[in-house]
Order: C-alpha cells, then sequence, then structure tokens
C-alpha cells in the first residue's frame, strides 16, 4: 500500500506540475479550437472599477494613468471604492480633478461589498477590474477591447508581470512562476478558454459582472461567472500590468494563506463549472490547473512520508529520498536566511515550498470554516 501511495502521488504530481503544461501547449499548437470573429464593433465606453483599501501613496498615479491610456474612441469613467480607508484614500483620489472619477465611501465592507458598491455606479458597456497599485501599459484597453467584437466572449484577462529588477530569491521565483502561468492561459484561451482573470486586470460585460460571493476570490468569482452565462474567457498578453512583490516571507506567508482559503472556496462554489459533459475542455482545464494544483501540497507530503518509509528497501527509493530531503533542507536555509534566497536554486525551493505550505493551511483554513472577509493588501501590512 505505501509504494503504491507512492507511485500515484508522485504521478499526480508529475502530471501537475509538467504534464497538463506539456499536454496543453501541445493540444493549443497541434490543434487549436479557437478562432476569434468580429461580430460587432469593440464597445463604446468602458467603466473601471478599483476597489481600495489605504491606498493614498498610490491611488493618484493609477488615475492619472488609467485616464491616459489609449482610448481610441471608447469614452472612460472611472469608479473608486475607498473601503473604510483611514489614510486619505478618498482625500487623494479626489485630487485628481476629473468629471470621469467617481469617488464613494461606503464604509468598511470588505473587498466584496466595495465592488458590488462600485458596481451599481458602473454604466460603461465592459467594467474593468483592476487593483489600485497596478499601473496599466498604454495599449491595455484597446487590447482589452478587442475581444469583445465576438459576441461569444464574456470576459478578458490581462496579464500580471513581476518587477525582479533589484527583489530577491522570492520576487525572481515569482516572477517566473507568473511567466509560467501565463503561458498557459494563453495556451488555455486557445483551447477551452481562459480558466479565470488575475485581480490586476480584466474585464466582463457589464451585463455579466455580478458582485463576488462573500468569502470568496472576487477576480475568480467575477470572471468565471461569464463562463456560467455561456459565454467565453480569452487572455490578453498586451493588456499589461507589472507589480512588485515583498521578500518579506511572513507577510507574503499570511497574504497567500488568505488567498488560498478563499480560492478553495471560490473553486468550491462554482463545482458546476468542472462537469465535463456541460463544459468539455474547460472543464478540464478547471480541474488540471486549478483543483489539482490545490491538491499538490497533500500529494507532496504522502509522496515524501512514503518515500521516507520505502527508504531502505531498494536504492530507488533511497536515492529519491536522499533528492526529497536535500531539496526541502536547502528551502529551508532560503527561508531562514534572506540572503541566502540571491541563489537561484534556493531562491526557487524556498518559493516552492513555503507557496505549498501556505496553500495547504489556507485549503485548511476553508475546511475548518474559516472566512476571510476584510483585506489588507501586504504591501500595507509591510
Amino acid at each position: 500500500m505505501t509504494e503504491v501511495l507512492f507511485w500515484v502521488s508522485g504521478l499526480m504530481l508529475l502530471y501537475s506540475l509538467v504534464g497538463y503544461p506539456v499536454l496543453l501547449l501541445a493540444v493549443s499548437r497541434l490543434f487549436p479550437v479557437w478562432t476569434p470573429r468580429d461580430d460587432r464593433s469593440p464597445p463604446a465606453s468602458a467603466t473601471f472599477l478599483v476597489a481600495a483599501y489605504n491606498e493614498a501613496a498610490v491611488i493618484a498615479d493609477k488615475l492619472r494613468s488609467t485616464l491616459a491610456l489609449d482610448q481610441d474612441g471608447c469614452a472612460i469613467d472611472i469608479v473608486v471604492v475607498c473601503d473604510g480607508s483611514d489614510d486619505g484614500t478618498a482625500d487623494a483620489a479626489r485630487s485628481v480633478a476629473d468629471p470621469r472619477i467617481i469617488v464613494i465611501e461606503p464604509g468598511r465592507q470588505g473587498k466584496a461589498g466595495a465592488i458590488e458598491s462600485g458596481l451599481l455606479r458602473c454604466t460603461g458597456d465592459i467594467v474593468v477590474f483592476s487593483d489600485a497599485n497596478a499601473l496599466l501599459e498604454p495599449q491595455s484597453l484597446a487590447a482589452l477591447r478587442q475581444h469583445f467584437t465576438d459576441d461569444r466572449v464574456g470576459g478578458v484577462c490581462g496579464q500580471l508581470a513581476i518587477a525582479t529588477r533589484g527583489v530577491g530569491g522570492i520576487g525572481r521565483s515569482e516572477g517566473l512562476y507568473w511567466r509560467y502561468d501565463q503561458a498557459m492561459k494563453l495556451a488555455e484561451s486557445r483551447v477551452g478558454g481562459a480558466v479565470s482573470a488575475q485581480g490586476s486586470v480584466y474585464a466582463v460585460r457589464r451585463v455579466l459582472a455580478r458582485p463576488p460571493r462573500l468569502g470568496c476570490t472576487d477576480d475568480f468569482d467575477i470572471s468565471v461567472g461569464a463562463v456560467h452565462a455561456g459565454y467565453r474567457l480569452v487572455f490578453e498578453p498586451n493588456a499589461r500590468t507589472t507589480e512588485t512583490t515583498t521578500e518579506r516571507v511572513g507577510d507574503e506567508m499570511r497574504r497567500r494563506i488568505r488567498s488560498s482559503e478563499r480560492g478553495w472556496r471560490s473553486l468550491m462554489q462554482n463545482a458546476a463549472l468542472m462537469n465535463p459533459g456541460l463544459h468539455g475542455l474547460y472543464a478540464w482545464q478547471l480541474i488540471s490547473h486549478k483543483l489539482v494544483r490545490r491538491m499538490n501540497p497533500f500529494l507532496l507530503f504522502v509522496f515524501l512520508v512514503t518515500n521516507l518509509a520505502l527508504f531502505a528497501s531498494a536504492t530507488f527509493y533511497t536515492l529519491t529520498g536522499l533528492c526529497q530531503i536535500a531539496f526541502y533542507g536547502v528551502a529551508l536555509a532560503g527561508l531562514l536566511r534572506s540572503e541566502w534566497r540571491r541563489h537561484r536554486i534556493v531562491g526557487l525551493a524556498s518559493f516552492f515550498a513555503f507557496t505549498h505550505v501556505a496553500l495547504a493551511l489556507g485549503i485548511m483554513r476553508c475546511l475548518f470554516g474559516r472566512k476571510s472577509i476584510s483585506w489588507t493588501p501586504s504591501r500595507a501590512e509591510a
């Protein structure tokens, strides 16, 4: 039984980390099933919805950069929802004097409540959701709009890049992870559709934009609403924003635990989308990208424990056991000594280990009934 568990967990990990991406890329290149259409003109108007909590340091730059986007005849307005901020975020937003900016202060509700309040004020043909600290590149709006000429498209997911210049091992490793993740999103977009959006920037037809459910990841819950309605999500790499990350392992761990808790709840609330009979290739992608990946921390634990139990039974198990012990030893060393994470291998091992620990803790938190409603950006925590 121990040997069976070793091989089952190992093969599932191999599928999740290597097999699915390779298979997906092969399918997307050899058998692309998505051909865009031009059914109508691009949307004539867009509302940017920015939910902000204690973002006084960045909100003015966010608004100015948004107003400066290449609009190509598209009328835009911006709704800023200050979710009980106590650092002057609302005043900083109002300092950008422009009639296209609406600032509302509904009080501290949590991000889901803030988005719900903001959606009531959105009037554009599409709603563009974007984080307060996400400065979009000039062509981003035009890149998002072009996909809505196809009546089958309900939402468009943009690309997040992590600024890696001058950062430590966590930042470089997270940048590498996002390049890997978004290569998969591009391939998924060509096959069954992008699985979900990432919160830095994505757009949804206003008629499909619903507030996220409490305790759910807002970008996932909102974007997959389009799939529930029978529309397609697509990925647009030219709708691009760059963000920074923190090297504070504790801050990043807390953020990821909360995100993982909400992410698991969101996936379970939208479990109907994992039915291949109803959603075809999209269901396969959602299962592989979101469900199986979230099982990885538990598979890694089983893989390690069974390997140690089999350690002396054969040379193969001894070698794999030593490799695992060495890997986690390097990861732990990097987490204890930040300067060691500057070495690429140490940084990658540390990032891999602590992200999977956070993922497991977040899922367990959800299963034990904990629910995160309020939100505090990690840069504010730092």
